[in-house]
């Protein structure tokens, strides 16, 4: 019999629901509907119908599912209310995602914040497998942060989990936050955008458009594109200072653009007083997987923390 657990991402357009082997880390079955951010009963009914559908899945295949793991965009404290989204879902202020979810089920529900769920999902299951510090960032609407030492969060709550919001530049872009200049103001989709109408780039502004344009040698792109890779190379390095990660891992929509200047994003002097240190610094393979591994990876790393 299988290990399995639901593993719920609730993203900035979609969110996706896995049915995962959280023993072997495959995606036996995946959902995707449009993120419902305003009426808390169709988001409800959503969610209700989609975890109904991977618990039969699983029934037909003769397992049972030990729980649903959730990855919210927002801060969630340990008993699974999630305190704020910062507006993203309208109905999710101080609001019992998991005593909702288990009373539905009858299974247990565990939450977290997205960007650690990442990062966890990273560390037991992509790039970070078999490193002890793994420091994932995740680039895509914003900057999230997550932090795993021998695959499990340091800390109970996601008080990290604004930390790609440090401050980079005096003269960057006003954030939500409430800082200018900081990493996820420059480097988010809408900060590169930004950067590159600044800068007085005349192709479509998308992300996507601004890398292509760089590597076919538009001169605007390119200083654009070069602006990230400074911002990316200071905040890489406050992040090693704090964390002396053994690997870095880049995901989200961004990250695959900036694959080919990872050399440079990482540099050559870090933590000179400390001999002998380095960290590796990759892009996901895991891609929109990451999420749902990692939310129903808490089952795994939750059973571990209580053996």
């Amino acid at each position: 019999m299988q290990q399995l657990a639901i593993g719920v991402d609730i993203g900035g357009t979609r969110t996706k629901f896995g049915l995962v082997n959280i023993v072997t880390g495959d995606v036996l079955h995946i959902i995707l509907e449009p993120t419902e951010k305003k009426n808390e009963a169709a988001f409800l009914s959503q969610v209700g119908l989609a975890i109904q559908q991977l618990m039969e899945l699983a029934s037909q295949k003769g397992n049972a599912v030990s729980g649903i793991g959730i990855g919210v965009p927002g801060f969630t404290n340990e008993d699974g209310v999630v305190i704020t989204t910062y507006g993203f879902l309208e109905f999710m202020e101080n609001y019992p995602l998991k005593s909702l979810v288990e009373k539905e089920f009858l299974l247990s529900c565990l939450i977290d914040n997205d960007a650690r769920i990442v990062s966890l999902g990273e560390a037991l299951y992509g790039k970070g497998k078999g490193y002890k510090r793994v420091l994932t960032l995740t680039l895509g609407t914003g900057v999230g942060l997550g932090f795993v030492v021998n695959g499990k969060f340091t800390d109970a709550l996601p008080l990290s989990h604004m930390g790609g919001n440090i401050t980079i530049t005096n003269d960057g872009g006003e954030c939500y936050c409430g800082k200018t200049g900081c990493l996820e103001a420059l480097v988010s989709a809408t900060g590169i955008e930004n950067l590159a109408n600044k800068n007085g780039f005349n192709g479509k502004l998308s992300v996507e458009n601004i890398f292509e344009s760089a590597k076919d040698g538009d001169e605007k792109a390119i200083e654009v594109i070069e602006k990230v890779i400074s911002y990316m190379h200071i905040a890489i390095h406050t992040y090693v200072n704090l964390f002396a990660p053994d690997i870095i891992v880049l995901g989200g929509g961004i990250a695959k653009g900036l694959t080919p200047y990872l050399e440079k994003i990482k540099g050559k002097m870090y933590m000179g007083p400390y001999p002998g240190y380095t960290f590796e610094l990759a892009v996901s393979e895991l891609e929109e997987s990451s999420g749902m591994l990692g939310s129903a990876a808490l089952f795994q790393s939750f059973n571990n923390n209580n053996k």
